[in-house]
């Protein structure tokens, strides 16, 4: 039997990102690359002996450099890497460690400095640069055909929550309203107001699932255990399920009597609990229901609709919450970290907002420079929490006539301060 000899498999070769990268080489350059990221405090991620310090440049010393870098260990190993960000670019450089002492390492001063080109628009870091914002309207229908029945139905409503100034009064006017139509027997609960224990399991359910509770007849077991077309809509049917499977049909049956019983006792036709949140967390709910003397159901069409609109409510709440938090003049500004033509990344500490921004990311920023104020339209593409702070890289997609310019100049001015 003959043997077949394989070739051998090629080994795979490491790829280099910075092969072929371009490379500042004048001792100047470097110079002045160095003294920026000093100067402007930037992390320096410094490779060494299978490890990755997260380094600062502390001081230049003629043909050395310190770095301080926090739980640094030497070790036996002389040659080291470091990379970072300055000038809108990826800068990396293999250093050679000369020696450590208490004050950080000292490396020699770099023969070359290989970089990558980031990004089309140059990135200035600020210090003192604030801005305000508020969001824009986002479509809230699941899809196209959901969003123009919202218009459809609610015209005036939809007008009010795209406008940048909302008002609550007159969004409140307008569900009060639209619940009129259902039944004059109506209160607004808060879950602030009311103890864990004193919550009924109706009230649970809303505050946990954040779907409307409806009951149609409470003279009909089947309102209670028949579960509802519409997804928004929930009642007893699956707790019912749940009690089935564990005690049998007729413990549940018995159970969800007597849930039936005390609302009839209650002189309640048909109800509803439809929650109201701010920034995605329920705070309370709408209860909403007839009696024998109104003669009349509320219908799955109704509770529908109710269940959308307290969430157009909901929506316009936060909406408002955020302009008179972060968009007024005399709210507290939001610190922009760096910007650049193409967008900006802004840092704040609010856990609620950030949360609530991951589903509403079209804003409005205002951001006052050279004693006007610049009026930018962006979209937030990017969402990082660290020590407490939160960022937002935000994407330009429109400005106000003219701001544009102004913004190119503003950056322009300030580039002879980044030690270029």
């Amino acid at each position: 039997m003959a043997l077949t000899l394989q070739k051998p498999l090629p080994i795979r070769k490491e790829v280099d990102p910075f092969e072929g990268a371009s490379a500042e080489t004048s001792y100047y350059g470097i110079l002045n690359i160095l003294y920026y990221i000093k100067a402007k405090y930037v992390r320096v991620h410094f490779r060494y002996s299978g490890y990755v310090y997260i380094a600062h440049c502390d001081n230049i010393i003629q043909d050395e450099v310190l770095l301080t870098a926090h739980g640094f260990q030497e070790t036996q190993e002389r040659r080291g890497v470091i990379q970072f960000e300055a000038y809108n670019r990826y800068y990396m450089a293999r250093v050679l460690v000369t020696r450590t002492n208490e004050n950080g390492i000292f490396i020699q001063f770099p023969q070359e400095l290989l970089y990558l080109q980031r990004r089309r628009h140059i990135r200035l870091r600020f210090d003192d640069l604030f801005m305000r914002f508020s969001i824009l309207y986002s479509p809230i229908g699941d899809s196209r055909l959901d969003e123009k029945n919202l218009e459809s139905r609610f015209p005036y409503v939809m007008q009010e929550i795209s406008r940048e100034d909302v008002s609550l009064q007159t969004m409140y006017r307008m569900v009060v309203g639209e619940i009129l139509e259902i039944s004059s027997d109506f209160e607004l609960v808060l879950f602030s107001e009311k103890k864990e224990e004193a919550l009924t399991l109706a009230e649970k359910m809303v505050r946990d699932e954040g779907k409307t509770f409806y009951i149609e007849d409470t003279m009909r077991v089947l309102s209670y255990t028949s579960p509802h077309e519409r997804q928004n809509l929930v009642n007893l049917s699956q707790l019912y399920e749940q009690l089935a499977e564990k005690e049998g049909e007729a413990g549940a049956l018995k159970y969800i009597e007597e849930v039936r019983r005390e609302d009839a006792r209650n002189f309640i036709v048909s109800y509803i609990l439809s929650p109201i949140s701010l920034f995605g967390t329920r705070i309370g709910y709408v209860r909403v229901e007839t009696n024998p003397f109104d003669k009349k159901y509320i219908n799955p069409m109704q509770a529908a609709d109710l269940d959308r609109l307290l969430g157009l409510f909901s929506y316009a709440m936060s909406k408002i919450r955020i302009r008179t938090s972060h968009y007024n003049p005399n709210s507290v500004e939001t610190r922009v970290v760096n910007i650049s033509l193409s967008g900006l990344l802004l840092e704040f500490s609010d856990a609620a907002i950030f949360e609530y921004l991951k589903g509403n990311r079209r804003i409005k920023i205002v951001i006052p420079i050279m004693g006007e104020d610049l009026e930018l339209y962006g979209e937030i593409v990017r969402f990082t929490e660290r020590s407490g702070f939160y960022y937002l890289g935000v994407l330009f997609f429109k400005s106000k006539p003219g701001d544009m310019i102004r913004l190119e100049r503003f950056i322009h001015e300030n580039m002879q301060f980044q030690f270029l």
